[in-house]
């Protein structure tokens, strides 16, 4: 099967109701407590959203990854701007209880038109988790780190931006948390589920599984997500040494995940439950 099926599924499927006005510049979506931000990378300006507290700087840095937005205007034509239509990746951002947040557009999205002449079509379909894409994500969160003298970070991802943040987490040391929102994580696994062809230009976290099994995991899955049901997560996790790592939610949502989730208490709670080894209390 074309390849196009598989992008449909993540991009489409994924932000099908098209019921928001897509915003044009990350200006757009900016509040009183986060202030607009580009990172200047050496392919294309990233934008991103961020508030700190330099007195909280002993807080952990919450990094939220968008997910991968308006890919596909339908099942054969790639869209020419993959800003999302309905930002979940910011939703989930906005709904943190920290004082330190940084919320991050994938590649390409929010760019005006003159900025985005530096885009290709393949950087938000075929290539949307190529290495030089984890590169570039993983660069910027540096700088943000560095800037606020944060010691910690916790990774979160909407759909496809937690894979991003699986293969970010998995190339770091100071990796907290890793929290994944709908997100298929083994995306060969994904994609033999949906009979489509895999992302052959772009990276799979399944060859990071025995590094992501370090790190302390949460993953939040719609039990009415079609696009990636709960047991793709289940099946992933399963090799893992100690299964403690790792916690998984369902919720009563779909892939849009169309309701409120408080991931600052959902980490208190996970936290409480397992020791400094990761065992269980």
């Amino acid at each position: 099967m074309r390849i196009s099926g598989f992008l449909v599924s993540l991009g489409l499927i994924a932000w099908g109701c098209g019921c928001a006005t897509q915003p044009t510049l990350i200006s757009t979506l900016q509040t009183p407590s986060f202030r607009p931000e580009t990172f200047v990378s050496s392919l294309v300006p990233m934008k991103a959203l961020y508030r700190h507290d330099d007195v909280a700087s002993q807080e952990p840095l919450w990094v939220v990854i968008e997910g991968d937005g308006h890919a596909w205007k339908n099942a054969s034509t790639p869209s020419s701007n993959p800003t999302p239509h309905d930002p979940v990746g910011w939703k989930i951002a906005t709904q943190i209880d920290a004082k330190n947040v940084l919320y991050l557009a994938r590649p390409c999205q929010y760019l005006d038109d003159e900025e985005r002449k530096a885009c290709r079509l393949e950087d938000w379909t075929a290539g949307r988790f190529a290495s030089q894409w984890v590169e570039a994500m993983n660069d910027a969160i540096d700088v943000f780190k560095t800037r606020g003298g944060d010691r910690e970070i916790i990774l979160v991802g909407y759909s496809g931006g937690g894979t991003m943040a699986a293969l970010i987490a998995a190339r770091r040391s100071d990796v907290s948390l890793l929290i994944g929102v709908a997100s298929p994580l083994d995306v060969h696994a994904w994609s033999s589920y949906h009979r489509v062809s895999p992302l052959v230009q772009s990276l799979d976290p399944q060859n990071e599984r025995a590094k992501l099994s370090l790190i302390p995991q949460i993953y939040v899955m719609g039990k009415n997500d079609t696009v990636v049901p709960p047991f793709l997560i289940r099946d992933f996790t399963a090799s893992y040494e100690n299964p403690s790592y790792v916690r998984i939610i369902e919720v009563e949502a779909d892939h849009t995940m169309r309701l409120p989730l408080n991931l600052a208490e959902i980490r208190t709670s996970f936290l409480n439950s397992i020791d400094a080894r990761g065992n269980p209390l």
